[in-house]
């Protein structure tokens, strides 16, 4: 039998939302500033006026925030400056699209002999959640939550192709059967015999590329944006040939050279990547578009593959009848 199977899902488990996230557009400011106490920031005329030319309007004062606000530029420009990070749980935004060829084939042969085989060729584009909470192998790569289309993926659980192998074979030997057709203590040892099997061929699944290090991602942290940062093409491979890093493979399948981090925005390490001023021409220029400052890629590859999955479980049985309500079974099964 042949079929095709479509599945278009909505309302799915998601985790987009940053209920306190720093709005986009404040991000020109730049991590210097982002990053300085409020109150010393309207100290600084120039500070005030510099924000006022990136379209971003502080607070009058500490206290305009709400009393006894000691927090930093960034915390006061956040929806719920009173809070830090707001969980939003059970959101239910995500959508699927699931498309997939099937092909099934069974046959049961006389003596006891049966097989069959299935292959799905299938591709799965989603944005949503793989568990309740919202948790999914991409949560950690949303990078910027007003940018909700560059998450629609191929999903990283996605392996386009699988072949499943199933047999059972019933052998030949005992009362009944073609070899040594008899009853009493032959059939006891040789009868009742059969191999069981499940072979199950897969190809890889898509992978992920991700820069988790704070000097690229603390402002991630700081912007209530949260998690990891993808990573930018540079044209070059994304595959390569070559001793492995860690040697589990025996070869290199991904080359290091096809990915860069995008600029840095500031962190602990570097508080002022920029190297100009604030406030200056230059300080303005390199912060002008917060967009670059997120990664490029997808959030998970369709055409970069983790290696190919195969898994072939055996088993052998013997069945011997005792009487005709009690039968005896001893078997060894092996697990690949």
């Amino acid at each position: 039998s042949v079929g095709y199977i479509g599945h278009h899902a909505t309302r799915l488990r998601s985790n987009f939302q940053r209920l306190n996230a720093l709005p986009l557009n404040a991000l020109r400011l730049g991590f210097p500033v982002l990053n300085m106490s409020l109150a010393n920031a309207l100290a600084n005329p120039a500070i005030v006026s510099f924000a006022q030319s990136a379209g971003v309007s502080l607070p009058s004062s500490p206290n305009a925030v709400f009393p006894g606000f000691t927090g930093n530029v960034a915390q006061a420009l956040k929806p719920f400056p009173q809070y830090n990070r707001i969980n939003n749980i059970l959101e239910s935004q995500g959508t699927s699209d699931y498309n997939a060829l099937q092909a099934k084939l069974e046959r049961r042969f006389s003596r006891g002999i049966q097989a069959g085989a299935s292959y799905t060729f299938a591709k799965l584009i989603t944005d949503a959640s793989e568990d309740l909470f919202g948790g999914s192998p991409l949560g950690g790569v949303l990078q910027n939550p007003f940018d909700r289309e560059s998450f629609r993926s191929i999903s990283p659980n996605n392996a386009p192709h699988v072949l499943v192998i199933n047999y059972l074979i019933e052998l030949p030997f005992g009362k009944d059967k073609r070899y040594l057709n008899r009853g009493g203590i032959v059939n006891t040892l040789v009868g009742g015999w059969q191999v069981n099997g499940i072979n199950r061929y897969q190809s890889g699944v898509p992978l992920s590329f991700f820069t988790s290090d704070p000097l690229f991602t603390d402002f991630l942290q700081l912007t209530g944006y949260l998690g990891n940062l993808r990573l930018n093409p540079t044209g070059q491979p994304f595959e390569s040939e070559g001793a492995f890093i860690d040697n589990r493979f025996g070869r290199q399948a991904i080359n290091p050279a096809a990915f860069t981090p995008p600029p840095q925005f500031g962190s602990g390490f570097n508080n002022n990547p920029s190297g100009a001023p604030i406030g200056s021409a230059a300080y303005a220029a390199y912060y002008a578009d917060p967009l670059r400052f997120f990664g490029s890629l997808a959030p998970a590859l369709s055409n970069v593959h983790s290696p190919r999955f195969y898994s072939e479980d055996v088993s052998l049985l013997k069945k011997t009848r005792i009487t005709e309500t009690v039968t005896f079974e001893l078997g060894a099964e092996a697990f690949n």
